[in-house]
């Protein structure tokens, strides 16, 4: 685990810490050496003071980092990756970890920045194990819109660092299958596709139809242009008089986005809630809508990709609303498996809203569909049974 702690799992006792911000600090004093092993019961009983000082670091450097993802510096994220290759990483203490645990196999979940690639190369030269890869968007392939020269520099040598990783793995557990069929001849590797396994320990309540007005509900982030198809889905329903959207977001929210999707009496934006308040509310919610955008930029970058989203919604129970092209594997996912009311353009879009005020027994259809699905395809106990099975494999082929 490289930064922060790790989600709480009853299994997960201990972990490797290696701290960013402590990365940086290390390259220009030299003495210091990154990476502990933390032990789970007595990471609460660390003095309170240094923790709440450690809490206001990484904030500061969190916002900073926000800063220029939202401001496309590519430079501050060359300058990160150069911390993490010439910072000092304390590799001893790392293999000892991995000694200890002894691990069976090794999971990798694939990202598009170089430092973690060559950390999980690092442990494998050094530890002979099974390593298998999992990748949720599409980090390989030329299916992306850019002018920008030093991206495409950037895209050929993250495709060389990703040829590298899978020749060195036996897996590859892709997000989707549009990214399977792609990723399996180009990298010479066996692939799975892999969804989100549903939470079994969901509160669900049944869905008794609209009591009053129509509630549309999205909650997630509303950047790469998402916000402009909810636009069209808030203008719409004051064009028909009809329904109210709520967003919850913790997106930055910019002039344009903030009249955009306030219209009074038909949208209104909201502050982000916990997890808790967010099952509530789709608990309460008529129509949980999904939505991508619509310009060559922002679909190139999401389309492989199916939002873990998309399985929470199917497993609450309530007619979901799809807003995006027809390509992308989100949509596409839903399409196939007739699970959602489909908008690919902004003409659909305005059929569907006055599908639903003519005749609201289509919630509850859609509602029920989505339960059907979840309950005969997204069983967890099968589906992580199923990956269990197959890590086994991997395993059982690699002793051979």
């Amino acid at each position: 685990m490289f930064d922060g702690v790790p989600d709480q799992m009853p299994n997960v006792t201990c972990y490797y810490q290696i701290l960013e911000r402590d990365v940086i600090k290390s390259v220009f004093k030299r003495s210091v050496s990154v990476g502990k092993q933390v032990f789970i019961e007595h990471s609460g009983q660390e003095d309170s003071s240094n923790k709440q000082n450690e809490k206001k670091q990484d904030k500061r450097y969190g916002s900073l980092l926000s800063f220029g993802k939202r401001h496309h510096w590519r430079i501050m994220f060359w300058a990160r990756e150069l911390a993490w290759k010439f910072g000092r990483i304390n590799y001893n203490g790392l293999m000892d970890f991995v000694e200890d645990f002894k691990p069976d196999i090794f999971f990798l979940p694939f990202s598009n920045v170089f430092y973690t690639n060559r950390l999980a190369l690092y442990i494998k030269r050094h530890y002979d194990m099974p390593m298998v890869m999992e990748m949720a968007m599409d980090h390989y392939t030329l299916n992306r819109v850019s002018w920008n020269p030093l991206f495409w520099l950037e895209r050929f040598a993250k495709r060389r660092m990703i040829r590298k990783v899978a020749s060195q793995s036996e897996m590859l557990f892709a997000i989707s299958k549009k990214l399977k069929e792609e990723l399996e001849p180009a990298l010479h590797i066996p692939c799975r596709v892999l969804y989100k396994t549903p939470d079994i320990n969901r509160a669900v309540e049944p869905y008794c139809g609209c009591q009053d007005t129509v509630r549309f509900l999205f909650t997630g982030n509303i950047y790469s242009n998402r916000w402009k198809s909810l636009a069209l889905l808030a203008n719409e329903l004051k064009r028909q008089q009809f329904g109210h959207l709520d967003v919850y977001t913790a997106s930055p929210i910019t002039s344009s986005i903030d009249k955009a999707l306030n219209i009074e009496g038909f949208s209104e934006l909201h502050p982000p809630v916990s997890q808790a308040e967010v099952i509530e509310l789709q608990n309460k919610a008529d129509v949980l809508v999904h939505t991508e955008a619509f310009d060559k930029y922002n679909k190139s970058l999401v389309r492989c990709a199916i939002s873990t989203k998309i399985m929470d919604y199917i497993s609450v129970g309530r007619c979901i609303l799809a807003i995006g092209p027809s390509d992308i594997s989100s949509i596409e996912y839903l399409a196939d498996n007739k699970i959602a009311l489909l908008a690919n353009s902004k003409e659909e879009l305005n059929q569907i809203v006055s599908l639903i005020k003519n005749d609201t027994s289509v919630l509850t259809e859609y509602s029920k569909r989505g339960l059907d699905y979840s309950r005969e395809y997204l069983n967890a106990t099968k589906m992580s049974k199923e990956l269990y099975d197959d890590l086994q494999k991997v395993i059982d082929n690699f002793n051979k």
